[in-house]
């Protein structure tokens, strides 16, 4: 029975409302990319010691990606607001967007107010892990309402390469927080809240392990098990990661070949899932890419382990130096619990792409 013209509206609104919704969504995700960037450059700022101010290069990076995030949260809810039949679906990941951007946002006065007052913070001060938990829960939102979408409207081809977009910002966002639980780079002048060296030890060597495997696995799932996202992943990661990380320190600029080997795990992975994409091979690539870790994350995870290993004073330009004389050792603690961690990142990936790939009821 074809459908009456009344229908048909209320069906083209649907349409579109998902539309804004899913646009909401792709610019929620960009500006935390964004923030992520900026973050990161923000880190090697610190570490450099160079000037900076709340009005520094970074930042600029950072609340300009808040300010997209904010339009793509009012995108959403917009979106979401003129929804016949799909409020509840898409109801969670604007709940998520709307707590994360309520951070962000209070972030930056928060900030200011820091710097007027303490001049230069550290990652732990309160401004920053405001801001970094607000960024991990846009990230969310925005990648359930990508995620959503696409699987609500059977999006194909390059539509797909969106779930990157939907991925990146959590992974990158999900770094800073491990980072800031690791790192010592939290004592100033006022405050001394480096976290301590054992803690901060367990934190790295169980969380970013997991962190990497749970993020390649869960876009290989979101995808349809698509060939190529978990290396253009990857692969981006490590072109972000190197841009803030290494870049800005010309005493670790010849060592970008060095790290860009890291992208043969992801291409390993990919071929690998590929060929036999059985629960035996996830458990192989998830293990595989957490072992990685003290990799991929280079150069500054090293101050995390000089803290309980070494105890050395480093400085910015011997920090290749360091970071080899740890790498054995290291290993040798790490490797196993990085593993395991990895492969339990394969089955929390897998429950959680189900959640969100649920169809509407």
């Amino acid at each position: 029975m074809p459908l009456s013209q009344s229908d048909l509206l209320k069906k083209s609104l649907e349409l579109y409302s998902e539309k804004i919704f899913l646009f909401g969504s792709i610019f929620t995700s960009f500006g935390i990319l964004l923030v992520t960037v900026g973050g990161s450059w923000d880190i090697t700022n610190h570490l450099l010691n160079r000037p900076e101010t709340f009005f520094s290069p970074p930042h600029a990076f950072m609340y300009t990606g808040v300010a997209i995030s904010l339009i793509g949260t009012i995108l959403s809810y917009f979106g979401w607001h003129n929804l016949q039949n799909s409020k509840d679906y898409y109801f969670p990941s604007l709940k998520i967007k709307l707590i994360g951007i309520g951070l962000l946002i209070g972030a930056g006065p928060f900030d200011y107010v820091w710097h007027s007052n303490f001049g230069l913070d550290g990652l732990l001060s309160p401004p920053h892990l405001t801001l970094i938990l607000g960024m991990f829960l846009c990230g969310i939102g925005g990648m359930f309402g990508i995620s959503k979408y696409l699987k609500t409207n059977n999006s194909k081809s390059l539509f797909q390469y969106l779930l990157v977009l939907a991925v990146l910002p959590i992974w990158l966002s999900g770094s800073g927080i491990i980072s800031s639980l690791s790192l010592p780079f939290s004592n100033t002048d006022y405050f001394e809240l480096n976290p301590d060296p054992t803690f901060a030890f367990f934190v790295a060597s169980l969380a970013f392990p997991f962190l990497i495997s749970f993020s390649i696995l869960l876009i290989f799932r979101l995808s349809d098990l698509r060939f190529g996202m978990v290396s253009i992943l990857g692969g981006l990661f490590l072109l972000i990661y190197s841009s803030t990380a290494i870049v800005p320190n010309f005493a670790l600029f010849n060592s970008i070949q060095f790290y860009s080997l890291n992208l043969i795990p992801f291409v390993m992975s990919d071929v690998i899932l590929r060929i036999n994409n059985s629960k035996k091979s996830l458990i192989f690539v998830g293990g595989l890419l957490g072992s990685i870790f003290y990799m991929i994350y280079y150069p500054y995870v090293m101050y995390t382990f000089n803290e309980s290993l070494l105890g050395k004073l480093v400085s910015p330009s011997l920090i290749y130096f360091v970071y080899f004389e740890l790498i054995e050792t290291v290993l040798l603690y790490t490797v196993i619990p990085a593993i395991i961690m990895g492969i339990i990142a394969v089955f929390a990936s897998d429950k959680l792409s189900q959640k969100i790939l649920m169809k509407k009821s």
